[in-house]
């Protein structure tokens, strides 16, 4: 029988495919491996208790949001940008008012999702194949015992 918690992490991991961002938070986090499950040193209820404990910028949930761009983006960074518009906008408003010629009207901050945003150039992932200490995932690492 599957320990407590063994569906939802393979739900996690396998189906939803966030196993790469759940390995690196975990490590950063809480310097633990996801390689340890299958060892059975790492229970599946302890990663998801974990997980819900994670912070809003961590991999994982920026992926869920969207991806890698909704990283640093939590509800404060939000409000900053939002403030930074208002002043530019507030800004462009007297000066638009003491001028005699037209203005160009400033452009909002991008934030991810947006137009602005989705027409920056996209970001390669890393690619570390090459890299000399590169070496293949063992096999017994690759995928869960069927326990």
């Amino acid at each position: 029988m599957p320990a407590g918690g063994s569906l939802q992490l393979v739900q996690l991991i396998q189906v939803s495919g966030l196993g790469g961002e759940l390995r690196a938070d975990l490590q950063q986090y809480y310097g633990l491996d996801l390689a340890d499950l299958p060892r059975g040193t790492l229970a599946p209820r302890r990663i998801l208790q974990l997980v819900e404990h994670l912070p809003y910028d961590c991999a994982l949930m920026a992926a869920l949001r969207g991806g890698p761009v909704h990283r640093q983006w939590d509800t404060r960074t939000h409000l900053l940008a939002s403030i930074v518009d208002a002043v530019q906008a507030g800004t462009w408003t007297a000066v638009q008012l003491a001028s005699h010629r037209r203005v160009p009207e400033p452009e909002p901050l991008p934030r991810p999702g947006t137009r602005a945003a989705a027409a920056a150039p996209a970001r390669r992932p890393l690619d570390l194949s090459r890299h000399p200490d590169a070496r293949p995932l063992p096999a017994k690492y690759r995928a869960a015992p069927d326990n």
